[in-house]
C-alpha cells in the first residue's frame, strides 16, 4: 500500500518532552464524511491524565480521503460542557491534503495548559471552509477506551463551537490517534524555530493500513 508522508512546516520556539501519551489504536475501520456537504466536525472528548501532566503537547487523528478532492481543515481544542462544545482554547492554522491511504496528522498546540478533572474535546473541523467542492474524509476509529468518546457535530458548515452537537459523549466508538501530555515544568526552550524550506511528498512506501503515514500542521506560537 503507498503512504503520503508531508514535511515539517515548523517547529515552535518552545517545546516539551512528553510524560504520558495516550493513544488509541487505529483499528483499521473509520467513521464518515468529514467535510462538506456534511459533517462540520469530529472530536475526541478527554481529560488530562492525572493532576500533574496537565500541558496538551499534541494530539493527532487519523484521516483517509473518499474522493479526489483535496480537503481543507483544522484542528482546535474546547471545553467540553453539558454535551458540547465550549469555550475555544486553541486553533490550528488550515491545512489542505488529499490522503489516498491512512494518514495520521499530528497538531502542536504549542503548550496548551488544561485542569485536571475539566472535559475537553479535541476536534477536526471544516467550518468556514465550505467552497462548494464535495472534499470529503473518513476519521480513523479504534476499539480502544483510554480517552472519553467520539462526538460529532452535523451542523453542515455551522462553528465548532454550536452548542448542540450531535452524538454521543462516552460513547461506544473512539477516534484512533494519540495525545501527548507533559508536566508544565518540563517545558524547555529551544534555540529557535526552523524555517520550511519546501512543502511535498516524500517517496511512497509500502505499509499496512494499520501503520498510517504522518503528517505535522505546525503549532500556534
Amino acid at each position: 500500500m503507498k503512504t503520503i508522508a508531508a514535511l515539517v512546516l515548523a517547529l515552535a520556539s518552545v517545546g516539551a518532552q512528553a510524560d504520558v501519551v495516550i493513544t488509541n489504536t487505529f483499528n483499521g475501520t473509520g467513521i464518515q464524511p468529514l467535510g462538506e456537504p456534511d459533517t462540520t466536525t469530529y472530536g475526541e472528548v478527554f481529560t488530562t491524565p492525572d493532576a500533574i501532566n496537565t500541558v496538551l503537547d499534541s494530539f493527532s487523528l487519523i484521516l483517509q480521503s473518499l474522493n479526489a478532492s483535496t480537503s481543507q481543515l483544522y484542528a482546535g481544542v474546547a471545553t467540553w460542557v453539558n454535551g458540547g462544545a465550549g469555550t475555544s482554547l486553541f486553533t490550528s492554522s488550515v491545512f489542505s491534503g488529499n490522503f489516498t491511504d491512512w494518514t495520521e496528522v499530528v497538531i502542536g498546540t504549542g503548550g496548551l495548559s488544561l485542569t485536571p478533572g475539566q472535559q475537553y474535546v479535541a476536534f477536526f473541523s471544516a467550518s468556514g471552509l465550505f467552497d462548494g467542492s464535495n472534499a470529503l474524509v473518513q476519521v480513523g476509529l479504534s476499539d480502544d477506551a483510554n480517552t472519553l468518546g467520539m462526538s460529532w457535530d452535523n451542523a453542515n458548515g455551522g462553528s465548532p463551537l454550536h452548542p448542540n452537537w450531535n452524538g454521543c459523549q462516552a460513547c461506544s466508538y473512539q477516534l484512533a490517534g494519540t495525545m501527548e501530555f507533559s508536566n508544565p515544568g518540563n517545558q524547555v526552550p529551544e534555540p529557535g524555530s526552523m524555517a520550511l524550506l519546501g512543502l511535498g511528498l516524500l517517496g511512497a512506501a509500502a505499509a499496512r493500513r494499520r501503520s498510517p503515514a504522518k503528517a505535522r500542521v505546525p503549532e500556534q506560537v
